[in-house]
């Protein structure tokens, strides 16, 4: 795990939604008490919540996903300025 600028987190959050493999991304805050998960699947796109909201959803739009997830991303992370992060490929 590595730590991260949060803007830096936005960008790759909007890249893992554009690219569409099968991938999972876990940004965590320094506390380690806040997180947010999202796994890509082709069509799918599940966002796991923990922290302020224990929630988790799943979308197959594109359009409503990255909504949802920047929703979330606020919610999860409104006074960060870094973020960590972790990343791997799923099959």
């Amino acid at each position: 795990m590595r730590q991260i600028p949060i803007n830096q987190a936005r960008s790759i959050l909007k890249q893992l939604l554009k690219a569409r493999n099968h991938q999972k991304v876990r940004l965590l805050t320094n506390k380690k008490d806040r997180s947010l998960t999202v796994i890509v699947n082709n069509d799918e796109v599940t966002v796991i919540e923990q922290g302020y909201v224990n929630d988790a959803n799943i979308y197959s739009a594109e359009s409503s996903a990255k909504h949802r997830l920047t929703k979330a991303f606020k919610r999860e992370f409104p006074r960060s300025h870094q973020l960590y992060i972790s990343y791997e490929k799923t099959s």
